[in-house]
């Protein structure tokens, strides 16, 4: 065995040293062979298909050709190196693992691998176990160990090019080959053979190849500056904006104080009626609640900018208005532009209206970088996951939320202002469980064909949702009971990651969700469809508030028959989104009149009043206020694995200490993500005093 792996070693040394010394052509004819056999197998990737690739050659062979070309252009960078066979060999394991991780990452949602999801590395992290059982974890582990080996041994025995390497030759060939695809890309974009604004990323990488998807993923980012981006141009739109009608409500008023509404917003993770499904039953209607609101209360679908995943795009276009779309391809805001830009939005623009802004999630703070983006969205305070005394979880390790009532109610006695409260629900969340159902079963579901994984998906799913429906009922029975006005938005982020075929809605599209606004008031509005942008226009104009420049952009130019007002609105939505968030702010005079907010995690301080070692059984105790689940203990800064007893008392176990603490040790207590991220710290005392 020792002997033929010798003898293959040196055939392949010697065939690498033989391909050195092929004339230019004959080596860039190499080249492109092995780009069309890469192209091919990333399509294979992408596409979970052995046979689809061929399909789409098929149909779009100068897409296909084109993403060749890209690739070409990347393997053509082996000739700047010596050891130009180990170039070639890493470029082509660099494409094949990201079409792996792709591979990888459909199986358990909708949304194809792009550059995003390098930047998201952190949050994947942290669902690593929810997604992987343990074998697969394992699996995963070893994948990129030996990655990384067989990386580090072809470097250190591929062998080098003899002489000097020809870096002009080389840069020609590059620089050739980088001309040609630019001039290709810019002749694709304007005969619309591609797209570089992907209204789905899924269809997207379907229709025009992975390779330019991915590619275009990690240069697309942010917005791009208008080519009529000018001070005048600006102003001739804040002019046209002029003459949008102003909103107008009559409110009561108690003790010279105008009656307004609390606002509360509860985006339901993954929640939708899976009665628009076909070939799923169930024995019982599994959202009875929200299909009662929907017959009392105005409701339609809600277009949503994500099919299975992006949650927060969906929420950042409820909150500002703003089209995700015209972002970088897959592009979240959140982890971007928003952690260090403050940003117009329903928060922002409620806070100059006297109204107190809080966010609740039933998930970890750090998700999607909300800690940094909700304070430059106008939220005063967060009430994230480590910050909740009382919680269940779902046994695929989600937070259920039933929970979020009374942390919204708690919210709304923060102090005496009027609320609003934005919530994001997370109980809905995949990945679904295909050999169990792992949860209570509510509502018996089957398929009308035989699949009996498919089966438990859909029945973990659509319990989850029953449980959610209920929730949002004991919600509106509190917010009832509390005797306030209120208004209350109900909706769905996106469908779940399940597999759905080509047709399978019987109502709305695999963009649609449902939503509905549940009030004690008269809200004076009907029935209608309508796009997650739209909905702040639509809510706030409702109510009489003062809108923004991006509702004003909405009611003068959308939803209108005339196709050019259509093209003004997106031309518009784009002029006004980059000179906010990007530009020179002339919407603004040059001076962005909104800051970012001092954001606070949590509602109420967590403080330590005192520390305690008991001799007997060698625990220490700390007693304090407002302790939960993922309260750490901290003695002279040193984190001590901690046991959570209740919100007033935690405890170090004796295994963690040796000894009485001494007279000088400091105490604090922090707030701990499963990630080790510290996000906030009580006060302190020294033991003894």
């Amino acid at each position: 065995m020792k002997e033929k792996l010798l003898k293959i070693k040196a055939k392949t040394g010697k065939l690498i040293r033989a391909s050195y010394e092929l004339p230019l052509w004959k080596w860039l004819l190499v080249c492109l062979i092995i780009s069309v056999l890469q192209v091919v197998i990333l399509e294979m990737l992408g596409r979970r298909s052995l046979l689809s690739p061929f399909v789409f050659i098929f149909h779009n062979p100068l897409v296909f050709l084109y993403n060749i070309l890209i690739v070409f252009f990347t393997m053509s960078l082996a000739l700047l190196f010596k050891r130009r066979g180990f170039a070639m060999g890493l470029i082509f394991l660099l494409w094949s693992a990201v079409g792996i991780i792709n591979f990888v990452l459909l199986g358990y949602r909708i949304t194809p691998f792009s550059a995003i999801d390098f930047i998201m590395f952190s949050d994947v992290l942290s669902m690593f176990n929810i997604y992987f059982n343990l074998p697969q974890r394992i699996a995963i582990v070893v994948g990129i160990i030996v990655f990384i080996v067989v990386i580090v041994l072809a470097f250190l025995k591929t062998p080098k090019i003899k002489g000097k390497v020809n870096y002009v030759q080389g840069s020609v060939v590059v620089l050739v080959s980088f001309v040609f695809v630019y001039i290709m890309t810019f002749l694709a974009l304007e005969t619309s053979l591609i797209s570089d604004k992907f209204t789905n990323l899924g269809t997207a990488y379907k229709s025009y190849g992975f390779v330019y998807c991915f590619s275009n993923s990690i240069i697309d980012q942010g917005i791009s500056k208008p080519e009529d981006y000018t001070e005048a141009n600006v102003d001739r739109m804040m002019d046209a904006l002029e003459d949008v009608k102003k909103p107008k409500r009559t409110y009561k008023y108690k003790n010279n104080k105008k009656q307004l509404p609390n606002i509360i917003v509860i985006q339901l993770e993954s929640f939708i009626d899976i009665g628009r499904v076909n070939g799923v039953n169930t024995d019982k209607e599994s959202i009875p609640n929200f299909k009662k609101f929907q017959e009392d209360y105005p409701s339609g679908f809600l277009t949503v900018p994500a099919i299975g995943a992006g949650t927060a795009n969906s929420e950042f276009e409820i909150l500002t208005g703003m089209k995700s779309k015209a972002f970088g391809a897959g592009e979240y805001p959140y982890k971007t532009v928003l952690t260090h830009e403050p940003c117009e939005s329903m928060a922002q623009l409620l806070l100059k209206q006297g109204y107190s802004t809080h966010a609740i999630h039933n998930n970890k703070a750090k998700f999607y970088s909300r800690d940094e983006s909700y304070a430059n969205l106008g939220f005063q305070t967060f009430t994230s996951l480590e910050y909740m005394k009382h919680f269940n979880k779902t046994q695929t390790g989600w937070a259920k939320d039933d929970c979020l009532p009374d942390e919204i109610l708690d919210a709304m006695d923060y102090d005496d202002n009027k609320d609003f409260v934005f919530t994001i629900s997370v109980q809905g969340h995949g990945r679904y469980p295909k050999n169990e159902l792992k949860c209570d079963e509510h509502v018996h579901v089957t398929l009308d064909k035989d699949d009996p994984e498919l089966a438990n998906q859909f029945g973990y799913f659509v319990n989850q949702c029953y449980e959610m429906d209920k929730m949002i009922m004991d919600l509106k029975t509190k917010l009832d009971e509390r005797g306030e006005d209120y208004v209350l938005l109900l909706y769905g982020d996106h469908i779940p990651s399940l597999t759905f075929e080509e047709g399978q809605f019987n109502s709305g599209t695999e963009s649609q969700t449902e939503y509905v606004i549940v009030s004690n008031i008269e809200m004076n509005l009907e029935d209608r469809d309508i796009y997650a942008y739209e909905m702040s226009d639509y809510l706030m104009r409702a109510l009489g508030f003062e809108t923004g420049v991006m509702q004003n952009i909405h009611s003068k130019y959308f939803n209108t028959e005339d196709p050019l007002d259509n093209q003004l609105f997106d031309d518009s939505c784009v002029l006004a989104q980059y000179d906010m968030l990007y530009g020179d702010r002339y919407i603004y005079n040059f001076i962005n009149p909104y800051k970012r907010v001092d954001l606070r995690l949590g509602l109420h301080d967590i403080t330590i009043d005192s520390a305690s070692f008991n001799p007997i059984n060698g625990c220490i105790t700390v007693k304090g206020q407002n302790f939960t689940p993922f309260s750490v203990i901290l003695i002279n800064d040193d984190r001590k694995e901690t046991l959570f007893v209740d919100e007033n008392t935690l405890m170090i176990i004796p295994s963690e200490i040796k000894d009485e603490p001494a007279a000088e040790d400091v105490f604090a207590v922090a707030q701990i993500d499963k990630d080790k991220h510290e996000l906030s710290r009580s006060n302190e005392i020294i033991y003894g005093e």
